[in-house]
């Protein structure tokens, strides 16, 4: 099985508004006001608006064909696995790649960032919501620069004689970030990659 993953380009602001709805998201900024026609990206009462246009993304891809599909806000994963099984000697073939993803979705107006920017091509091995996946060795791990940062934050916090409302918050933020991994697959461990 391989994977690629794939980021949307501005998923709120790619939003339309209803016509109907206009009015009530009008900008007021220096003594003139503004009716938006795509949704203003942090708008707290549009939360999840971007859900519509990547879940219809995700039904398309898997009408077409391509599956399985998955997604947080606007962070693509796509899985593919060999169409025909063959020997050891023969090279794998699939269904599809990712310009077959594009041959869908360009013609949608589906705005990616370039792959090599933001995303990657199909393999064994892709970061994803921040880890590593390694499909073959059936682990998920940290980059080593967010392991080396979580370290050093751990360490600093544990070493202080008295700490801030504000230490606790940020070792909170670094533990939601990997209690965030209690929702993916079970896996044999989260290492540290060596260094």
């Amino acid at each position: 099985m391989q994977a690629a993953t794939l980021d949307m380009i501005q998923a709120y602001r790619n939003s339309l508004i209803v016509p109907a709805h206009k009015k009530y998201l009008a900008v007021c900024w220096r003594d003139s006001i503004y009716v938006q026609h795509n949704a203003i990206e942090g708008l707290s009462s549009a939360g999840g608006i971007q859900d519509t246009p990547a879940d219809a993304c995700i039904a398309i891809l898997r009408a077409c064909g391509i599956l399985p599909v998955f997604k947080w806000v606007d962070d693509f994963v796509i899985f593919r696995s060999p169409s025909l099984p063959c020997l050891s000697d023969d090279p794998l073939l699939y269904d599809y790649d990712l310009n077959s993803v594009f041959r869908i979705t360009d013609p949608l107006g589906i705005p990616w960032h370039p792959v090599s920017k933001k995303g990657q091509d199909f393999g064994t091995t892709f970061k994803y919501l921040g880890f590593i996946w390694d499909l073959t060795a059936q682990t998920v791990s940290l980059p080593t620069d967010k392991c080396d940062h979580s370290l050093l934050k751990l360490t600093t916090f544990i070493s202080k004689h008295r700490v801030s409302r504000n230490d606790c918050a940020s070792l909170l933020g670094l533990s939601s970030m990997s209690a965030s991994s209690s929702k993916m697959p079970a896996v044999p461990s989260l290492p540290c990659p060596d260094s």
